[in-house]
């Protein structure tokens, strides 16, 4: 069964009638779920949802549902509020209207990764026998084929039966062979590696993440082959290779299914040497056991929470090896079966409770130093309270103070905020570091009932000046972190009132109210902070940009003077021909586009890169961007390769362009040329994208070098003309050259149609 023939339909069914948003989630949630792009999973899926259920779709309403679940359990590692709904699903896909959709096989491997990932070993024997049960009413031709067998394949090393595993995999792959699916071999190569690392087969593993890192399809599974990689590395020995390979830890922060192998590296790296066994290690751990705990992952949070104790046992620090025990204890009966892993908690809390440093830190001279001494070495501090609470028993707000920060440093946010309360508590006229402290506290952790509830005590309580900024830069945070811009630019501006010298705050609000429509306040605004700050800076770039959006140029021209900027001309428009840069555009649905363009003036740009047809298309917009690169600047001597990154604030000028694909055979360098002159007539540009390794192979086996490009086409221009230019360049080519979008788009459905029947001849995808 081919699953992704019947999508390909559905989504060339909901063009053909009309529905092209419902086309477009068809196309776009799968690739965005397999390149952990989830936070535009979550805007698109209720929508989707909603265009299935009024086209009266059940099939297409199984195949969002289960996206959203790879995304969920398989990606983000939330099995505990998404078993639910994993088992909602699979009875929806037995009913009888939606028994035979390609997708209902699926949500076995939604139901069984779900408990796979709240406890793997301990639903170890019912995931293999679902997956079994499943495997027998499909047959390797199938796509999930490879999906339920790494399911069974997991529930055998949560057995740890890793000989087992392999063999089973061996079995699998035979299976595809002689059901003529090879090529899918590649997909179940992740685990050969995993199985091979956990044999000690080191070299062989190591040559199976290469291949299949180098195999990858997706964003998600090329992270995946990196840290598969790193693993192996580390192991071998070969430290500096497993840490260029392993991604950064923003890089996998959003994506919890990477926690327990990229944290297994971190570990064998630390093992060797290459990382350091420290407070950094301790917090990205605790991090990720209590992300993994809160979904309802608790066999994976508890294995990384052993990993936390033995980290911490191993460089002498009793306290966090007892804390990580503690946690062990609570996810302890949260787990389906304990198996073993009530002897390996007695064990760690054994030899913690054992434990005695070799060599006790030492008092720092004063308690300010202490506090100071919280930032690098907060394992040490929180030793040292009791002696220093000892030594300097007047000194209590700051040692609160280091004990907080400390905390904090580890990651440990709760009980840093009780520290800090007990600072507030016993103080009626706190200083703004405590307020501020605790604020932001509140604030990283997202408790922004008790944020507003501490803020509203502050205004209530206090007539000081610092004090009540402090409360309302706090506020002003909250709302922007929650998306409330009126009520951050209220924050703001009482702020302001309270004291008019706060520069950072003042460009901060302007930007919001350039946002926000009120552009000539802003200007006002910025006018001012010329005023208040004569000296040229970030205020006079912020000035220009609202200035181009408010067409006066005049103001622009001034604070460019100020800069020492040598503009053409004395009023109007800046237009000129600067050097190029690359823009990121914030897509409607949060997802971003980076293009390349040329600056037009200090804060416009042209687009000229052409994306693919089915992407955000920005061809030839004017746009006005924010002057604060997104990027770093160059490195020594790559000064000449640099582009700086911009974020484009608004279009200025759309410049409307269509798109549409050609593909084909190698027509010949002659035949190229002609099209690039013929469409450059019509102020049309074709941007040729061909690789040297596009081949094609002919339906009679000849093997011809293939073509493939893009043709923008300006607004106003007539499409028919266009296409009749390109049959005139292409007209007695031997081979074919196909443009069935473009025919499409005039309302040619019969000529597309036909070239597209030509596309499956030569397994063109178009």
């Amino acid at each position: 069964m081919d699953i992704w023939k019947w999508v390909n339909e559905a989504e060339a069914e909901a063009r053909r009638t009309g529905n092209e948003r419902l086309a477009e989630l068809i196309d776009r949630l799968p690739t965005l779920v397999t390149n952990d792009a989830h936070v535009q999973v979550d805007a698109l899926i209720p929508e989707a949802l909603a265009l299935a259920r009024q086209t009266k779709s059940p099939w297409l309403e199984v195949f969002f549902r289960h996206w959203n679940l790879q995304s969920r359990i398989f990606h983000r590692s939330e099995p505990g509020e998404w078993l639910s709904e994993s088992i909602s699903l699979l009875e929806l896909a037995h009913r009888e209207d939606t028994r035979e959709c390609p997708q209902s096989v699926c949500v076995t491997q939604d139901v069984a990764g779900c408990y796979g990932r709240a406890d793997g070993p301990g639903w170890a024997a019912e995931r293999k026998a679902v997956v079994l049960e499943t495997l027998a009413r499909i047959d390797p031709t199938w796509p999930c084929f490879t999906c339920l067998s790494t399911e069974y394949f997991l529930g055998l090393m949560d057995e740890e039966r890793p000989e087992e595993a392999l063999a089973w995999l061996e079995k699998q792959d035979a299976a595809l062979v002689a059901a003529g699916q090879a090529h899918k071999r590649k997909y179940l190569l992740s685990e050969r590696a995993n199985v091979l690392l956990a044999l000690g087969r080191l070299p062989e593993a190591l040559a199976v993440a290469e291949e299949a890192e180098a195999e990858s399809t997706s964003d998600s599974t090329r992270m995946e082959g990196r840290i598969l990689r790193a693993r192996v590395l580390a192991r071998l020995g070969r430290t500096s290779e497993a840490l260029e390979a392993l991604p950064s830890l923003s890089a996998v922060r959003a994506t919890p299914s990477h926690y327990g192998d990229w944290a297994d590296a971190l570990v064998q790296l630390m093992k060797a040497g290459a990382v350091r066994n420290d407070a950094n290690l301790e917090r990205t751990l605790l991090e990720f056991a209590e992300r993994l705990a809160s979904t309802g992952a608790i066999r994976q949070a508890f294995r990384l929470e052993v990993r936390r104790a033995e980290a911490a046992l191993e460089r002498g620090q009793q306290r966090s090896a007892l804390h990580a025990c503690a946690k062990l204890e609570a996810l302890l009966p949260r787990l389906r079966k304990p198996l073993g892993a009530d002897e390996t908690l007695r064990r760690l809390r054994a030899r913690a409770e054992a434990l005695t440093p070799a060599r006790p830190p030492e008092l720092p001279e004063s308690a300010a130093a202490l506090l100071e001494k919280a930032a690098e070495a907060p394992e040490d501090v929180l030793q040292l309270l009791d002696a220093a609470r000892t030594r300097w028993p007047g000194e209590r707000a700051t040692l609160v103070h280091a004990q907080a920060k400390a905390l904090e440093q580890l990651g440990r946010g709760e009980e840093a905020e009780v520290a800090l309360r007990s600072l507030l508590d016993a103080d009626a006229h706190p200083t703004p570091d405590v307020v501020r402290e605790l604020g932001m506290n509140l604030l990283e952790r997202r408790r922004f009932t008790e944020l507003h509830a501490l803020i509203d005590s502050v205004l209530a309580a206090s007539g000081d000046t610092p004090l009540r900024v402090e409360a309302y830069r706090l506020r002003a945070r909250a709302a922007l972190e929650t998306g409330e811009k009126a009520a951050a630019k209220a924050a703001m501006r009482e702020m302001l009132e309270l004291d008019p010298e706060l520069r950072g705050t003042t460009l901060t609000l302007a930007a919001l109210e350039r946002d926000t429509g009120e552009r000539e306040q802003a200007l006002a605004r910025l006018d001012a902070a010329v005023a208040r700050w004569p000296e040229p800076g970030p205020h006079d770039w912020d000035r220009m940009l609202v200035a181009t959006l408010l067409g006066r140029w005049d103001v622009v021209r001034a604070s460019a003077a100020r800069l020492e900027f040598k503009l053409p001309g004395d009023s109007g428009p800046v237009e000129e021909e600067w050097e190029a840069c690359q823009l990121r555009y914030t897509e409607p649905d949060g997802t971003f586009t980076e293009v390349w363009a040329r600056r037009t003036g200090p804060v416009t740009a042209r687009v000229h890169s052409i994306a693919m047809p089915d992407a955000p298309q920005h061809m030839g917009d004017i746009v006005a961007f924010d002057a604060t690169p997104l990027n770093e600047g160059p490195a020594e001597g790559e000064e000449e390769e640099h582009s700086w990154l911009y974020p484009v604030v608004e279009v200025l000028r759309p410049g409307g362009y269509s798109v549409f694909a050609l593909d084909g055979a190698g027509p010949g360098d002659e035949v190229i040329e002609r099209m690039h002159e013929a469409m450059a007539a019509y102020g049309a540009r074709l941007s040729v994208r061909t690789a040297d390794t596009y081949r094609l192979m002919t339906p009679e086996g000849e093997e011809v070098p293939g073509f493939f490009a893009l043709l923008a086409v300006p607004p106003g221009v007539d499409l028919g003309e266009v296409e009749a230019s390109l049959h005139r360049c292409t007209e007695g080519l031997p081979y074919p050259l196909l443009w069935p979008t473009l025919l499409e788009k005039m309302g040619r459905q019969q000529q597309a149609e036909a070239q597209r029947t030509v596309a499956e001849e030569w397994e063109i995808s178009l």
